[in-house]
């Protein structure tokens, strides 16, 4: 086990993070494969042994909703619905620790859900599966808080970028949307997981673009049409948002057997997508935007009217069917269908735009993708995100410009909406947990403000049940042990706990003591001392001067720590009033 990294940290960290990369990689590829052969299965025995004609495909998402509310969502409930918000509180509110059988419950289900038909994408569950791994490692070296948590994103953005083959994107979308933060010295490890993970899944799956490239490039005029783009999508991001996270409270609220809700929401994307097989509304949908920007890219002449109604249509039925597949508790991921509903709707835009400006005429597939960044950015808080991960998922970087527009256009519009939520933290914030920064406030607490100043302290030459007797006496279950003032080691309850009765009379402290003792300084900050106690299990540190670790000044405790946090959130609270 890595207990100390010391100055080594970073170079354990990049270490691990190509192998949590390889291993996201690797996992992508398996996940897909996974999600082909349960699509194999279903869509082939399973509907063929199935009554009916064509109608009876519908039955497909809802047998595969029920199998996973049955069976697999009893014995991991964690893996119901978009994981994002789910690893986005374990990071911030569990230190990045994750179940390790989140992850294979993750994988079947997802599986299952999306290869049934269910409408969802393969991006978070693949990059949940990551984070998992990585959040294993990291916990079983017995890292730091923060460490764990460099982990997890590195096997979450593995994941993503394995799915995606945009390795770049992805890391931002970890550090912008997950981890809330950018940090020069945290990107170096977490692009390197990604930059893997995106060449693993390549190696094995080659580098086709997720959607075709237009063959189009907009003019200098156009811009502005980009930014009235821009301004569509960020309310288009507050119906999405507000029709995702209004399923999650209607199957909520359903008077119906939580194992039995991925059925019927199951039963409402086979409905929805049953007529539009060709278009992917059941399944992740990429064909289907191909398919779109196939059916946009010349002109519709006299029939534009129809492929107007046609699209929205399109875009209102991969919506519902996506919400209730997700809200209903089935497994997958909500990027994949945003960008989905919104290069459909970009498509329309991009008809409309066509009819009032000359120049814009044939250019309806660039708008596509236009739309597909804007709805991803908007309802994830995501712009940076966006511009990059759809000029890598196209192959193609001429969209920059137009696409740095419309996102920060339209994520700019949502948060005035969504009042700084987002289609993730609206989840979290419905059950009650709200992501403040608990490391910003711990950083700003210091030791000196937070330890005991009064140590209770015993001498080498006590007796076991001396000690005992003084643990009933002050209510304390660890002393230092201190002789001359200095610092000897520490006993504790446990220490006392092996030394049989009979014999507690004749044993004395400097026999059982822990001579090696972890210290903490009065100028450190209290998120290094929380580090600390979770890295060593231990439940307090001596602090002693820089000058000479052997002179005590004072003492702090789990209890401390956590006391700390709340005054510091308090005080902070009343700052933001």
């Amino acid at each position: 086990m890595i207990r100390h990294v010391g100055e080594n940290r970073w170079l354990v960290l990049d270490t691990l993070a190509i192998a949590i990369g390889l291993a996201g990689g690797l996992g992508a590829i398996v996940f897909r494969k996974l999600v082909e052969a349960v699509h194999y299965l279903f869509f082939g025995p399973v509907l063929a042994a199935l009554p009916g004609g064509d109608e009876k495909m519908i039955l497909l998402p809802v047998l595969g909703g029920l199998v996973i509310g049955i069976t697999i969502l009893k014995v991991a409930p964690e893996a119901r619905g978009e994981r994002i918000p789910g690893l986005m509180e374990s990071l911030h509110k569990k230190g990045g620790r994750i179940r390790a059988r989140a992850g294979p419950a993750l994988l079947l289900a997802s599986a299952i859900t999306i290869g049934s038909g269910g409408s969802a994408g393969r991006d978070s569950p693949i990059a949940q599966i990551g984070a998992s791994f990585g959040s294993f490692v990291g916990q079983r070296l017995k890292l730091t808080v923060a460490d764990v948590q460099i982990l997890a994103i590195c096997g979450f953005v593995a994941g993503l970028a394995g799915t995606f083959n945009a390795p770049l994107g992805s890391a931002i979308f970890g550090m912008e949307v997950v981890m809330r933060r950018f940090r020069m010295m945290d990107a170096v490890p977490i692009l390197m997981s990604a930059v893997i993970g995106a060449a693993t899944a390549s190696a094995f799956l080659g580098q086709n673009p997720a959607f075709t490239p237009p063959k189009t490039d907009l003019v200098l005029a156009e811009l502005w049409l980009c930014f009235l783009l821009g301004l569509a999508f960020g309310i288009f991001s507050l119906l999405w948002v507000g029709l995702f996270s209004g399923a999650e409270r209607l199957f909520e609220w359903l008077p119906l057997r939580d194992s039995l809700k991925p059925g019927l929401g199951g039963f409402v994307a086979g409905a929805a997508g049953l007529y539009f097989l060709d278009y992917g509304v059941m399944g992740v949908g990429y064909d289907g935007v191909d398919q779109v920007l196939s059916l946009v890219s010349v002109s519709p002449g006299s029939d534009e009217v129809q492929i107007l109604l046609f699209l929205a249509v399109l875009a209102a039925l991969k919506a519902i069917a996506t919400a209730s597949t997700l809200g209903s508790g089935g497994s997958g991921g909500s990027i994949a269908p945003t960008l989905y509903i919104g290069a459909v709707a970009g498509a329309a835009l991009g008809l409309i735009f066509g009819d009032f400006l000359p120049m814009a005429e044939g250019h309806a597939p660039t708008y596509a993708l236009l739309g597909a960044g804007a709805l991803f950015a908007g309802s994830a808080g995501a712009p940076l995100t966006c511009v990059v991960m759809i000029s890598e998922m196209t192959a193609d970087y001429g969209l920059l410009p137009t696409l740095m527009i419309s996102c920060a256009t339209s994520y700019g519009i949502a948060q005035i909406g969504l009042k700084g939520s987002t289609i993730y933290t609206l989840n979290l914030l419905r059950r009650g947990v709200c992501l403040v920064a608990g490391e910003s406030v711990l950083e700003r607490v210091l030791v000196r403000d937070v330890m005991v100043h009064g140590v209770v302290a015993v001498a080498p030459a006590m007796t076991i049940r001396e000690v005992r007797d003084k643990i009933v006496e002050h209510n304390i279950t660890g002393f230092p042990v201190v002789k001359d003032g200095e610092l000897l080691g520490i006993i504790t309850f446990d220490d006392l706990r092996k030394v049989p009765e009979d014999r507690q009379d004749e044993i004395f402290v400097e026999d059982v003591a822990v001579k090696k003792v972890i210290v903490v300084y009065p100028d450190e900050n209290m998120k290094q001392v929380m580090d600390r106690l979770y890295q060593n299990n231990v439940g307090r540190l001596p602090v002693v001067v820089r000058e000479n670790p052997k002179r005590i000044v004072g003492i702090v405790t789990r209890t401390d720590a956590i006391s700390a946090y709340e005054m510091a959130a308090a005080n902070r609270e009343k700052r933001d009033k």
